[in-house]
This record gives C-alpha cells, sequence and structure tokens, in this order.
C-alpha cells in the first residue's frame, strides 16, 4: 500500500489556472508541458480586426503558422504594421516591443480567413524546406506505433509497400535530404504526397 508523505502536496489549487501542475489519482504529480512557438509566418494581416464593433475598438491582427509546432495563432499586431504574407516575425512573449503585440489565443484551421487558407499549403512548403534536416530526421528515426501500424504509414501516399523500401533503404545509409529520399525510393515529390 503506498502511504501519502503530504497530503496538501496533492491537493488541488483553490482558483483554476493558479498552476501548470494538475495532480492525477492520490500520489502520482506531473507536470504540464507547453509547446510554445518561438515564431510564425503571417498567414493574413486584418489591419481593421475581425467582427463587428466599433472601428476604434478593434485590433489589428494577424493570423499566422508557427514554424515548430504548426500551431495556427491569432495575434494582435500595432497599427499600421504592413505585414506581409509568408513573412516571418518572432512571437511576442510578455512585455517585449514589436511589431507583434501579444498572442489572442490559438484558433483552428476553419477560423482562419479565406486568404489565410490559401496560403496555407505554401506556407508549410516554405516551413519544411527551410527545415529540411528536421524533417528528413523523421524518415531516418521513424518507429512502428503498433504492431499493425507505423508512423511512416500515417504520411499520405505511403502504403506498406513504400513504408518498407524507406526502412529497408534507410538501414544501409540515412537518408540526408528529400531529393536523396527521392532518388534512392523512386518517389517523384515527398515534400508534398498529396
Amino acid at each position: 500500500m503506498v502511504k501519502e508523505r503530504n497530503p496538501e502536496k496533492n491537493r488541488r489549487p483553490d482558483k483554476p489556472g493558479s498552476s501548470d501542475d494538475f495532480i492525477i489519482g492520490p500520489v502520482i504529480h506531473v507536470r504540464q508541458s507547453k509547446k510554445l512557438e518561438n515564431n510564425i509566418m503571417v498567414l493574413d494581416y486584418l489591419p481593421e480586426g475581425k467582427g463587428f464593433g466599433q472601428t476604434k475598438q478593434r485590433e489589428p491582427i494577424v493570423q499566422g503558422i508557427g514554424t515548430t509546432w504548426f500551431s495556427i495563432l491569432e495575434i494582435t499586431a500595432e497599427r499600421g504594421g504592413g505585414f506581409k504574407q509568408l513573412a516571418e516575425y518572432s512571437v511576442p512573449k510578455g512585455v517585449e516591443s514589436g511589431p507583434l503585440k501579444k498572442v489572442k489565443r490559438r484558433i483552428s484551421i476553419n477560423d482562419l480567413t479565406n486568404t489565410g487558407h490559401e496560403v496555407l499549403n505554401e506556407a508549410i512548403l516554405k516551413i519544411i524546406k527551410k527545415n529540411e534536416k528536421r524533417f528528413v530526421s523523421f524518415f531516418n528515426k521513424a518507429q512502428p506505433i503498433t504492431n499493425r501500424i507505423h508512423s511512416l504509414q500515417l504520411i499520405p501516399g505511403i502504403g506498406k509497400k513504400l513504408m518498407w523500401e524507406i526502412i529497408d533503404d534507410r538501414k544501409r545509409l540515412p537518408y540526408l535530404s528529400f531529393s536523396d529520399i527521392e532518388e534512392r525510393v523512386k518517389i517523384s515529390d515527398i515534400r508534398n504526397p498529396v
């Protein structure tokens, strides 16, 4: 039987959101990890903000996609910022002065404007091209999820046959770039499988 050494430690905080920790069961204590973005790529800039209301109350908004975790964010911006699509800016953390003020919220793909939807695919491809080593390492390190499915099969266009070709070929020599994968496995464009 497990004894609780300090019952006060397992107590829930009085105010919601007053702690980044949460408790599972009577003894286990788990720290919640936050995946924060350092940079975003601008998908759309709304100089008059979104929604209804007086123009003076609305703030300019930038919709962008994070370059690390691909989080889609809505960020308030300075007036007259003139943000260009597919330009990269650092995400404000706390009290910083810059063209972007603060992260308003995370949004889903359905909350993007029509312009944001049109540019999203191009932005993702640009991020992948910029961080090619990071994404190629996935092909070198990908492991099975269960006995029946491999993480490579989650990529659209890769079935069992192509998965086994990739796995067998990477045993001989790790992949160095997307063009290396395309040449050795005979895939037309691995960056854009859909």
